[in-house]
């Protein structure tokens, strides 16, 4: 008998020194992965520096491809591409990691997290 087929994306948000894991259908809209974000980050409110207050304050990122060749493309993020119909669209598998900038001042900087190092027990630092 086949495994099951799921159309299931369990997208990882990584924010400071917190995540937030999401079980969403793939045929979920950016827009709609932002506005079940928000009721997720109220329990974690009291440890950001700037709690949204709607999903307008709420960009979120991910990976950028590594182009063939290319020197340091390592750590880098895009903007998604919120203009993607759904998340399946933009072609992500079972498990996604993305990144989560809050606005300060209504202006979005680059988002800052950290991804612990299974071999570590220290967290590594990025952006």
């Amino acid at each position: 008998m086949p495994p099951k087929r799921s159309d299931l994306v369990h997208v990882t948000f990584h924010f400071y020194k917190s995540a937030v894991l999401l079980s969403v259908p793939s045929t979920t809209s950016v827009s709609s992965l932002k506005s079940q974000l928000l009721p997720a980050l109220q329990p974690l409110a009291a440890t950001l520096p700037a709690p949204p207050a709607s999903v307008d304050d709420i960009a979120l990122y991910e990976d950028r491809p590594v182009v063939d060749g290319e020197q340091g493309g390592a750590g880098a993020t895009v903007p998604l591409d919120a203009d993607a119909d759904t998340i399946g669209k933009l072609g992500w598998g079972r498990w996604k990691r993305v990144y989560v900038s809050f606005a300060k001042d209504g202006a979005f900087g680059p988002p800052e997290y950290t991804i612990p190092d299974v071999d570590d027990d220290e967290p590594i630092e990025d952006a």
